[in-house]
């Protein structure tokens, strides 16, 4: 009997041992028995978080678009891709590029310095360079802290395939977030399917800010970093990079038990509208007779998550004064009448000097939100949250009756799809001016020849619409392109004869 235990635990321990040692495979060898949640997640954002250039090109990324719409003032196309490398550098400058494939893109030389100055991040939502870090140039160490969420495997020792590049602290397995990311080591189980790796699905490893370890600590460990900003003069502010998961923690939701895959495919991008979330998660499964009367969808195109999400969390850029890039995943508004200026703490570390940073605040239970500006102004353009909050209180049972409509100043320049798109012969095209602008609204072939020019003039703030008549004008891809003083934009369409 004995003999049996003790081999049995020999046994269980050896298969613990190889479940724990395993070296990584890489995410090629996932492919041929996982097809199809590999070919899911070639076309989301993990794999596309840090590429390794070969000297020759740039980065390639699946080719994706999606039109975005926030707000009754924000519509623009997102779409993949950096349309050139850094102004005064070529591709055979850079060894590595970071990101790309939906909020920004910075780089790091061919020593894996990570590179700063004019013009070295890309921002894909408003199709921009500015500035990292600082305007002069310069460059710092890619440390663990940074790429041990853009890649799989990260380790602070130096392997001898990265003595090359004295920029990174240390090494990884695999550029990017591979499926052993989140699966953990698979090469035992490449090789013998039975020992299973270790799986390490937590999204809040890399959607949150830095967590504390046995070796550092940080002061917003498990809390939601606020950054002050002014936007078109409008002392404003958001949540400080992809903190989804530290939201979540700050939630009724994770207080019940939810976690990310309740509502995420985590194989499937959320960007551009492939199925990264599931079919099951709606909100009015859980929370019925929630309809908003006199703020219907079909006449606002509101949704639950327009307001219980609002884009106030900020990884690439702003787009208005309260809208930016990515969505807030606490789910609860602050319905009080305050900003969130009003409803931040500050917290100092040990450092020397030490350094104060601003935290979004939670209540005795640990819950926090957003208050009402990101909620009800990115629609209520020229209103304030006094008057958001006189509505907001009880909403969802008493209604609106008494709310105008959003208010049609727009609060940013907008170039909207033409519509019908396609079109025969007719089609509108739609625009936007937060302000009194010199516009000119031009179409050209799709090769770049000039067709004809549809405004040439001064225009007030608003919405604008123009008829496009193309009678007489061969079928065909069309590119209508607009230029507001500072703003440039354009768009294709297709006339279908």
């Amino acid at each position: 009997m004995k003999k049996n235990v003790l081999l049995l635990v020999t046994i269980l321990l050896l298969g613990y041992s190889g479940a724990v040692a395993q070296e990584y495979a890489g995410s090629e060898s996932c492919k041929n028995c996982h097809a199809t949640a590999y070919n899911n997640w070639k076309q989301s954002g993990h794999p596309y978080k840090i590429q390794k250039l070969d000297g020759t090109k740039g980065p390639s990324y699946p080719v994706l678009s999606v039109p975005k719409v926030i707000g009754s003032q924000i519509n623009y196309t997102l779409k993949t891709g950096i349309p050139n490398p850094p102004a005064g550098l070529n591709w055979s400058d850079i060894g590595f590029v970071l990101g790309g494939y939906h909020s920004n893109a910075r780089f790091l030389d061919k020593e894996g310095y990570l590179i700063w100055g004019d013009n070295r991040q890309y921002n894909l939502t408003t199709n921009k360079w500015v500035t990292y870090v600082q305007s002069a140039p310069g460059k710092t160490s890619y440390t663990f802290s940074c790429y041990t969420c853009h890649t799989t495997g990260p380790s602070r020792t130096k392997t001898a395939a990265f003595q090359a590049f004295p920029g990174i602290e240390g090494s990884w397995a695999e550029t990017g977030i591979g499926c052993e990311g989140c699966h953990g080591p698979s090469q035992n189980h490449v090789s013998n399917i039975t020992i299973m790796p270790s799986k390490n699905v937590d999204c809040s490893r890399c959607h949150a800010r830095d967590r504390n370890s046995g070796t550092t600590t940080f002061t917003w460990d498990k809390r939601v970093e606020w950054q002050a900003r002014t936007v078109s003069g409008v002392s404003t502010g958001f949540i400080r990079h992809r903190e989804q998961g530290d939201m979540m923690l700050a939630s009724k939701h994770a207080k019940i038990g939810f976690t990310c895959a309740t509502c995420h495919d985590s194989h499937k991008g959320v960007y551009f509208d492939i199925g990264g979330i599931k079919a099951t998660a709606k909100c009015e499964s859980c929370h019925t007779n929630k309809a908003i009367k006199g703020h219907d969808v079909a006449k606002t195109k509101a949704t639950c998550n327009d307001c219980h999400m609002p884009n106030a969390a900020r990884n690439g850029d702003q787009l208005a004064p309260y809208v930016s890039d990515q969505s807030a995943h606490f789910w609860k508004i602050i319905t009080d009448p305050i900003t969130m200026f009003d409803n931040l703490e500050n917290i100092s570390n040990t450092a020397t000097p030490p350094a104060t940073f601003r935290f979004i605040k939670q209540d005795a239970n640990g819950i926090s939100g957003t208050t009402l500006e990101y909620s009800c102004l990115q629609c209520h353009t020229t209103k304030d949250v006094a008057w958001a909050a006189k509505h907001a209180k009880g909403i969802h049972t008493n209604g609106i009756t008494n709310i105008e409509p959003a208010n049609e100043i727009p609060s940013a320049y907008t170039l909207s799809q033409n519509y019908p798109n396609p079109f025969n012969p007719t089609t509108t095209i739609k625009f936007a001016l937060p302000k009194t602008s010199n516009v000119t609204l031009s179409v050209y072939s799709v090769s770049g020849e000039f067709v004809t020019t549809l405004v040439d003039k001064e225009m007030s703030s608003g919405w604008h619409e123009v008829n496009f008549d193309a009678t007489g004008i061969a079928s065909g891809v069309y590119i209508y392109k607009i230029q507001a003083d500072q703003f440039g934009f354009s768009r294709k369409m297709l006339l279908m004869k």
